[in-house]
C-alpha cells in the first residue's frame, strides 16, 4: 500500500515514476490475490484482466490514430499507466477488476477536475504575489522596465501549464484509489474483493 502512495506521490508530482514501484506493486497485487483464490484462478483471473487492457489499449490506438492522424500512444497514454494497470490486472478477480476499474477511472476523472480548479487557484494567486513582489523590486531599484519583464515571466509560466495541463497523472489517481480499496478491505468493510 506504501508503494501506491509514493507512486501517488511521484505521478503527481513529477508526472514520472520509478519503474520499480510498479514492479513492487505487481508483486503485491499478486501475492494478494494468490493467497485469497490459490494459483490456478489467480491465473485465469489474470489471463482475462490482462486480455482486457489490451484490447483497451487496441480501442485506445485507433481512437488516437482517428484523433490526431498518428500511432504515437505515449502522447495521451504513459507506459506508467500501461504499466499500473498490468499491476491491477493481476491483482483482482475479473469483475472486481472490471467494476473497480470503471469506479476507478471515474474517481481519478472528478480527482483531477477538482485538483485542476484548486491548483488554478493557487496558481493565480502566487503568480499574483509574485509579480507583485517583482514590481516591489523593481520600483525599490528604481528600475521600472515592466514590458520586458512580464512577458518572459509569462512564457515561462505559460510553458510550465501547457505541459502539466497537457499529461493526465492517471497512474498516481489510479493508485489513490486502490490504496482506499484495500484499506477498505482490509479493515473488514468489503470481504468479498476476491470472490466475484
Amino acid at each position: 500500500m506504501t508503494s501506491l502512495l509514493v507512486i501517488f506521490y511521484q505521478d503527481q508530482k513529477e508526472r514520472m515514476v520509478y519503474w520499480w514501484l510498479f514492479l513492487i506493486a505487481i508483486t503485491g497485487f499478486s501475492s494478494l490475490h494468490i493467497v485469497e483464490v490459490g494459483w490456478l484462478q489467480f491465473g485465469i483471473h489474470s489471463a482475462f484482466n490482462i486480455g482486457l487492457v489490451g484490447l483497451m489499449l487496441l480501442i485506445l490506438v485507433g481512437y488516437v490514430k482517428l484523433r490526431f492522424q498518428t500511432y504515437n500512444l505515449q502522447s495521451v497514454f504513459g507506459i506508467g499507466d500501461v504499466l499500473f494497470l498490468v499491476a491491477l490486472s493481476v491483482g483482482f478477480a475479473t469483475v472486481s477488476f472490471i467494476t473497480l476499474l470503471v469506479f476507478g477511472l471515474l474517481f481519478s476523472l472528478t480527482i483531477h477536475f477538482v485538483l485542476k480548479k484548486m491548483k488554478s487557484k493557487v496558481t493565480i494567486q502566487n503568480s499574483e504575489y509574485t509579480l507583485l513582489r517583482q514590481a516591489q523590486h523593481d520600483i525599490s531599484r528604481k528600475r521600472i522596465n515592466l514590458q520586458s519583464s512580464l512577458p518572459r515571466r509569462q512564457e515561462r509560466t505559460q510553458n510550465e501549464s501547457k505541459y502539466m495541463s497537457a499529461t493526465i497523472p492517471l497512474a498516481g489517481y489510479l493508485s489513490l484509489f486502490f490504496a482506499g480499496v484495500l484499506l477498505v478491505h482490509w479493515l473488514g468493510f468489503y470481504d468479498e474483493l476476491y470472490r466475484m
